[in-house]
């Protein structure tokens, strides 16, 4: 729990933002950084312990940052799962105290959570304190952190339009500093050496990488080197190592607008951020979602959705590495991939507004008019 949390100056209203475990819960809120910004709101982000992802982030982007210890529900009969999720009422009970105690000192106008386990205390912690909270989700069906998030009474937005429940459509939180990146620039800060100026392959796995991708890579990449430059992102811990001419492997894309910029065809899961960026910079792609059992299977929804708006889908089935050739060959034939949304960040911070204006709680000075608007 931190001892250094400072009590509000109410010059304006504060949102905090919530979520963590995976870049699909954390980049969507960072992206909402400037416009919240620019609409009159200070910013903090509470997230998972110190060193997490959305510590890191939140730290490269200049937003203070508060930190609880979450518990994950594991979906596993393992005995280290069990062991786990019997310490979920204890751990969640403390997470959410600490919780209370730091929004008690900030005092946010709102919470803005994109879910995920690091959410939940955050959330449970805001009921307790008649705080409101707007909860977005990105897949087809709500998560369990959403679905605490709505019996509680947050204010439900969906980025994907076929979603299966209620709640305002609004789109994806996108980043705006992905867009207008010279391919030229890119390459160079990239250490591209794409001497036969070959189609670039972008093979990504999501932020903590994809096993079952980086070998069916490896396994083709021979194959792929005659025709493409091939660059890897391979995901921590999980580098190729391989040194070989047209392929280039990083563990994790520090900036993700320099990899896509450079990109002719994108190979990628399809985590809802992922689909929805790269179809808002108009790429070709090919998505392969993660199977049915391995997640809740949103991703397979989430792929559907991409396949009408221009991707390629290919399945992780049993010949799986024999069909990502062929599947990237359609790819780059095909026409790029249509924009699925626009200026969801505009229409979020519209419903944080009109939260704001029902829900404030800071009580030394009415909240700026700039954050109203």
């Amino acid at each position: 729990m931190q001892d250094n949390i400072k009590a509000p100056n109410c010059k304006k209203p504060l949102i905090a933002l919530t979520g963590g475990g995976t870049g699909g819960h954390i980049y969507p809120n960072l992206a909402l950084i400037d416009t919240l910004k620019n609409r009159g709101f200070d910013i903090c982000y509470i997230g998972g312990e110190k060193g997490s992802l959305e510590h890191r982030l939140a730290f490269e982007n200049n937003v203070d940052f508060y930190s609880i210890k979450p518990i994950k529900l594991v979906r596993s009969m393992s005995k280290n799962a069990m062991k786990n999720n019997i310490a979920i009422p204890k751990v969640l009970a403390k997470s959410t105290k600490d919780a209370v105690d730091i929004l008690r000192k900030l005092q946010p106008s709102c919470i803005f959570s994109k879910g995920g386990f690091v959410s939940v205390p955050i959330v449970l912690g805001a009921k307790k304190l008649d705080i409101p909270v707007v909860a977005h989700e990105s897949d087809f069906t709500l998560g369990l952190a959403n679905k605490i998030a709505k019996t509680l009474g947050a204010t439900i937005l969906k980025a994907n339009p076929q979603s299966a429940f209620d709640g305002a459509l609004v789109g994806m939180p996108l980043r705006q500093n992905i867009f207008g990146i010279d391919k030229k620039y890119a390459m160079e800060k990239l250490n591209v050496k794409n001497m036969q100026n070959k189609p670039i392959l972008l093979v990504l796995g999501g932020s903590l990488g994809a096993s079952a991708i980086n070998q069916a890579i490896e396994k083709n990449l021979d194959e792929l080197r005659k025709n493409y430059f091939v660059i890897h992102v391979t995901g921590k811990n999980k580098n190729t190592r391989l040194q070989k001419d047209d392929y280039l492997p990083f563990e994790y894309a520090n900036d993700i607008a320099l990899f896509y910029a450079v990109a002719d065809v994108v190979l990628s899961r399809a985590g809802a951020t992922s689909v929805f960026e790269i179809s808002a910079l108009n790429k070709r792609a090919v998505f392969v979602p993660l199977p049915k059992g391995i997640s809740r299977g949103d991703q397979i929804y989430n792929a559907n959705l991409a396949k009408e708006y221009g991707a390629t889908v290919c399945e992780q089935s049993q010949n799986f590495c024999d069909k990502i050739l062929p599947s990237i060959e359609i790819a780059l034939q095909n026409l790029p991939m249509r924009t699925i949304s626009n200026d969801s960040n505009g229409k979020i911070a519209d419903i944080i507004c009109d939260r704001v204006r029902r829900g404030e709680k800071c009580k030394n000075k009415k909240p700026s008019p700039n954050g109203l608007q």
